[in-house]
């Protein structure tokens, strides 16, 4: 292990001493990566990260995107649009006023329910009971192994019926002897529609992500399918006094949502919608199934390099 570890470093340096970064660049000229972005801490990470995409790439909107694939129009070599899925207030206090600096348009994802404070999302509910619990169970006995522990309930809950993960959620506050605030504790609280508007009227665009944040795959039928994405749509645009034409897919691996959900997103009048495949959009992409490329601020800087590329080592 120890010795393809050391290979791996050698042809990581190798790579970037034959300027492998801009060769991978170069051959990737023609697709558009779409980044996906969640959560933000660190201001100078994601700065740093900005430099580089200004630097060497053509930041543009959704709206361009939708351009492109709906009627053939022009888009810039090594195009990148910047995405956000989830809508935490993080984006407002840290990543926005980066994004504005170095003129670089985003898409923010907005669960409405969330934004209207009727919930906090469902699997920070899953972390702060299994963190806060007092129940005293085998096993559970360090904060790493509660982590683990929510992450495993929460992948699990994510392959059941809606209505099943509903109850199992429900249970949970009983079961780890833990009170949930109704809203969203510190570190978890959501935008507010305030600041939405703000940052709408300086060009943010903003894209819906369903009403609750279910797997679409999961949901009972046609009749909840709509609920979530039409009525997601509908909610964003009685708050901004805007079209909403950007949808993006709660979990967002194909086996998460079905030609059902598209052809819902399709009908609700969305002219995009994004998954969290991996991957770089090409002419004749299919709008309501594109593909991205997941990052976070602190990424290594050589593989964030790599990653907006569309080159991993």
């Amino acid at each position: 292990m120890a010795g393809a570890s050391t290979l791996k470093r050698v042809a990581k340096g190798a790579f970037y001493k034959a300027g492998g970064v801009g060769m991978a660049r170069w051959i990737n000229r023609k697709g558009l990566r779409i980044l996906m972005y969640h959560r933000f801490s660190d201001r100078d990470a994601l700065a740093r990260q900005c430099a580089h995409i200004r630097a060497h790439y053509a930041p543009i909107t959704m709206a361009n995107v939708a351009g492109w694939l709906e009627h053939g129009a022009e888009v810039p070599e090594n195009a990148l649009a910047v995405t956000v899925d989830d809508g935490y207030r993080d984006f407002y206090q840290v990543a926005y006023p980066v994004f504005r600096e170095y003129g670089i348009p985003a898409t923010v994802y907005l669960v409405s329910e969330f934004l209207d404070r009727n919930l906090w999302l469902w699997v920070d509910q899953v972390r702060y009971a299994f963190l806060h619990g007092q129940a005293h169970t085998p096993g559970l006995d360090t904060p790493q192994a509660r982590q683990r522990a929510a992450y495993e309930m929460t992948e699990a809950a994510k392959r059941i019926p809606n209505a099943g993960r509903l109850r199992l959620l429900a249970g949970l506050p009983d079961q780890l002897q833990v009170t949930l605030p109704l809203e969203a504790p510190p570190g978890y609280e959501p935008l507010r529609w305030d600041e939405v508007r703000e940052m709408a009227a300086a060009g943010i665009e903003f894209g819906a992500h369903t009403r609750t944040h279910p797997v679409l795959s999961q949901v009972a039928g046609a009749e909840e399918l709509g609920d979530e994405i039409a009525g997601s749509k509908r909610q964003i645009e009685q708050q901004l006094g805007r079209p909403v034409d950007h949808f993006c897919y709660p979990n967002g691996s194909n086996e998460d949502f079905g030609v059902e959900a598209v052809e819902v997103v399709r009908s609700a009048g969305f002219r995009t919608a994004v998954t969290t495949e991996s991957g770089l959009n090409y002419p004749g992409a299919d709008r309501f199934r594109l593909v991205r490329i997941g990052v976070v601020p602190g990424l290594d800087k050589d593989y964030f390099e790599r990653c907006a590329a569309g080159f991993r080592v």
